[in-house]
């Protein structure tokens, strides 16, 4: 009888850790539209973080991009950086929007058809849309965005 029920006791044991690893994987996809945390200093550089450009929103300057209240990222500046260099890489022609405690900032085609916003960064918090030219869609390009303290 006792055998049966420690029997029992390491199944459910064995199902909610098949579980929980199952749900890992899900934790993951959910990291793609990823925040940041940077002090001065961090490793690894660059930070990455992925996604898909446009959204329904309609900006003068950036194209298509979510609402603005779901940014594609979120950056936390602890201590202002004297220099720090957002870039994207996509495989089409898309754009990068930027609101932080010093103003907006729209970048396009820096960098060919990419998108770059470098220079100081004063503390604060900066949200981030990648957007494009493509209308009212959602997930256009798939894109990496890029946080370094490096110039190149």
């Amino acid at each position: 009888m006792n055998i049966l029920k420690n029997s029992a006791i390491a199944l459910t044991t064995c199902a909610l850790s098949a579980g929980i690893v199952f749900a890992l994987p899900q934790q993951a996809k959910a990291q793609d539209y990823g925040s940041f945390n940077l002090t001065p200093g961090f490793l690894p550089d660059p930070q990455i973080g992925t996604g898909m450009s446009g959204g329904g929103r309609s900006t003068s300057d950036c194209g298509y991009v979510d609402s603005a209240d779901a940014p594609d990222h979120v950056l936390t500046v602890n201590e202002g950086f004297s220099y720090l260099r957002a870039f994207v890489e996509a495989p089409g022609d898309v754009t990068m929007l930027v609101e932080g405690p010093d103003g907006r900032y729209c970048s396009d085609d820096v960098n060919g058809l990419m998108p770059e916003v470098s220079g100081a960064w004063p503390a604060g918090t900066y949200r981030i849309w990648i957007g494009d030219f493509a209308g009212p869609s959602q997930g256009t390009y798939r894109y990496q965005l890029f946080l370094s303290e490096y110039a190149e």
